[in-house]
């Protein structure tokens, strides 16, 4: 699945920068899509991001995204979905680890310590042990973290998982969905800096040309 993944990512660059999409406004098509089935029920004006704690793409864009949320007014629902396929056991994992730490509330807070802990240092956090060991280090409470991360609340979320991520209609990570209408990621705007600027494009203008769109806003 990685080693797919990596040559995926590395094809779509290449052929990006041959279509010269980089510069000027997005191109439909190119650097965004528009879903072919809407995702129904997303709240007023959601970004949703599907990422994997063990990718350099969604590590890369992390910290851009999060900056570009705060940036925005009104306030964007920034909601971070973690993609599994049933089949990846390491990724069911990471995805366990998230919603963990969602269940404590510390999710985003904690999401760089997790991205630098795997990506930067090789920490395998796929079992419970791993996970305490760091979290202790972390300064969060080990008996919490053990709770939640065997709760059914997490079990059902885990196992939800994969369901959510094909609702979405992601294939790769990371995906950033706009309102629930357009996706774009490094795939497809080639760097993490461009789908940032895609990103901004498609949340401050494509979505509001929808009229159901402008009246969710408007609420």
């Amino acid at each position: 699945m990685k080693k797919k993944i990596m040559r995926l990512f590395a094809l779509s660059t290449v052929l990006t920068c041959l279509l010269g999409a980089a510069d000027g406004e997005p191109k439909e098509g190119v650097e965004y899509f528009k879903l072919e089935h809407p995702v129904g029920g997303v709240k007023t004006r959601e970004v949703a991001e599907l990422f994997w704690y063990d990718c350099p793409h969604s590590y890369e864009l992390e910290k851009p995204l999060e900056d570009w949320a705060a940036q925005q007014s009104p306030r964007v629902k920034l909601v971070r979905i973690p993609a599994t396929w049933e089949d990846q056991p390491d990724m069911n994992a990471y995805a366990r680890l998230y919603y963990t730490l969602d269940q404590l509330g510390v999710a985003n807070k904690k999401a760089l310590a997790v991205f630098k802990a795997v990506r930067d240092e090789g920490k395998d956090l796929t079992t419970e042990r791993n996970v305490l060991r760091w979290a202790t280090r972390e300064g969060l409470d080990a008996q919490a973290v053990s709770t939640a991360y065997t709760s059914k609340e997490v079990d059902d979320a885990v196992k939800a998982a994969p369901a959510l991520r094909e609702r979405y209609q992601v294939n790769e990570m990371p995906t950033v969905i706009v309102g629930g209408r357009y996706r774009t990621s490094q795939f497809q705007a080639g760097t993490a800096a461009r789908t940032i600027e895609v990103l901004d494009h498609l949340y401050s203008n494509a979505p509001l040309n929808n009229r159901h769109f402008r009246a969710m806003v408007k609420r």
